[in-house]
C-alpha cells in the first residue's frame, strides 16, 4: 500500500473516530443533570437560609435569575439537535468558542495548555524510551546478570506502584520548604522524573519480553560467531523486535497522556492540557472540554500515521 493510501486511510478513519467521540461526549454531558446549575441553586439555597431568611417569591426570583444567567452562555434554552449541529460545525472549522467560566478563545488556551504539558511529556517518553530499551535488551542478552534480575524486580515493582503514590514520594522528598523555590524542578524536573518512572517499568519488561524471543534465534548466533559484539547483536534484535515493541511503546505512552497527566498535573499544580480538561469537564464548560477532546483525537490519529510509517520504514513488507 502506497504511502498517500495509508494517509487517506488513516485520515478518514480519523474523521468517523472524531465524529463518534466527539458525539458521544456531546450527547453524554447533554443527557446527565447539571451539577453546575445544582451547586448554584445550592449556594443561594444555603445564603437565603441564615438568621434572616428571605421570602420564598424572592428566593425563587433569584433562582430563577441565576438559572437564567447559567443557562444563557451556554445555549441550555436551544432545542438539542440546533445545539448540537452548530457544535459539530464550529468543531470542524475549529471556531471552538469562548470559555463559559474564563471567557478565553478556546482554541489559544486548549493549545497552550498542550504544549505546556508537552515540555514534560516528550523528554519523559524519550528518556523512558533509552533507558526501557537498553535496560530490557542487556537483561535478554545477559539473562544472568544481576542487571536482568535487578531490572525483572524493578518493573514489577514500577507496574504495582501507582503514579499518585510516586508523585507523592517525589514532593515529599523536594519539599519547596527546605529547597527553597525552584521552578525549573517542580515544574520540570520533577513531572519529566515522574512520567519516565511510570513508563519505564512497562518498556522495561516489553523490551526484554521481545528481545527474549530473538536472542537465541539463529541470526543471533550468526552473528556473534562472526565475532559481533553486544552491541551489533543488540542492533540485530531491535530491528527484527522492533514492530511488535514500538507499537507497545506507542499504546503504553497514549494511554498515560489519556490518564496519567490528569494524576501529575493535580499533583504538581501544572496549569497543562490535564488540568485544563479536569476543570472543564468539573465545570461543564463544553467548548473546553470538545476542543480538549479534539486535541486527544488529533493525537491519536497522527500517533497511528505515524506508526503506520514507521512499520514501513522498519519492515518494508508491512502492509499498512
Amino acid at each position: 500500500m502506497t504511502f498517500l493510501r495509508i494517509l487517506a486511510k488513516r485520515f478518514v478513519a480519523g474523521l468517523v473516530t472524531a465524529w463518534a467521540v466527539l458525539t458521544t461526549v456531546f450527547l453524554a454531558f447533554s443527557a446527565t443533570e447539571d451539577w453546575v446549575a445544582s451547586r448554584i441553586e445550592g449556594r443561594i439555597r444555603h445564603a437565603s437560609g441564615g438568621f434572616d431568611p428571605i421570602p420564598e417569591e424572592e428566593l425563587e426570583q433569584q433562582l430563577e435569575e441565576a438559572m437564567a444567567q447559567h443557562a444563557g452562555p451556554r445555549d441550555l434554552d436551544r432545542p438539542l439537535r440546533e445545539r448540537y449541529v452548530d457544535w459539530m460545525g464550529n468543531m470542524a472549522t475549529f471556531d471552538w468558542g469562548y470559555s463559559h467560566e474564563t471567557g478565553e478563545a478556546v482554541f489559544p488556551l486548549v493549545m497552550s495548555a498542550t504544549a505546556r504539558t508537552a515540555t514534560y511529556v516528550l523528554p519523559a517518553i524519550v528518556l523512558a524510551v533509552a533507558l526501557g530499551m537498553a535496560i530490557g535488551l542487556y537483561a535478554a542478552l545477559r539473562p544472568e546478570s544481576r542487571l536482568a534480575d535487578s531490572s525483572r524486580i524493578g518493573s514489577y515493582v514500577l507496574f504495582a506502584a501507582p503514579g499518585f503514590w510516586i508523585g507523592g514520594l517525589l514532593l515529599s522528598s523536594a519539599q519547596e520548604e527546605v529547597i527553597g523555590p525552584s521552578p525549573l524542578l517542580f515544574d520540570h524536573v520533577l513531572p519529566i522524573v515522574l512520567v519516565a518512572v511510570t513508563l519505564l517499568g512497562g518498556y522495561v519488561s516489553y523490551s526484554r519480553a521481545h528481545a527474549l524471543e530473538y536472542a537465541a534465534a539463529d541470526f543471533v548466533t550468526l552473528v556473534e560467531a562472526k565475532g559481533g559484539g553486544p552491541l551489533l547483536v543488540a542492533r540485530h534484535v531491535v530491528r527484527n523486535a522492533a514492530i511488535p515493541l514500538f507499537s507497545m511503546l506507542f499504546t503504553e505512552a497514549l494511554g498515560l497522556l489519556v490518564i496519567g497527566i490528569f494524576v501529575i498535573e493535580v499533583l504538581f499544580g501544572i496549569e497543562g492540557f490535564g488540568l485544563t480538561f479536569f476543570f472543564a469537564i468539573d465545570a461543564r464548560d463544553v467548548p473546553v472540554l470538545l476542543g480538549s477532546t479534539m486535541v486527544i483525537i488529533a493525537v491519536g490519529i497522527l500517533g497511528n500515521i505515524v506508526q503506520d510509517l514507521s512499520y514501513q520504514f522498519l519492515d518494508p513488507r508491512v502492509d499498512g
